[in-house]
């Protein structure tokens, strides 16, 4: 495995690491939906950043 994709590897880590956390806030007895939602916009950055760094080929058009 190439650097690139051990530093990308890292990025989906610490995606799922992000998406554990904004499901431990969604099971709160009172749970801060505003916290929730700024959680999961990390976790979409960060699989973009994810997916532009591992995937050397142009992702597909949405929808196919």
């Amino acid at each position: 495995m190439d650097f690139t994709d051990q530093m990308a590897a890292k990025l989906l880590a610490h995606a799922v690491r992000q998406l554990g956390q904004a499901l431990n806030e969604t099971l709160c007895v009172t749970p801060d939906k505003a916290i929730v939602r700024a959680m999961l916009r990390d976790v979409r950055e960060t699989l973009g950043e994810f997916e532009d760094a591992y995937f050397d080929d142009p992702a597909p058009p949405q929808g196919m």
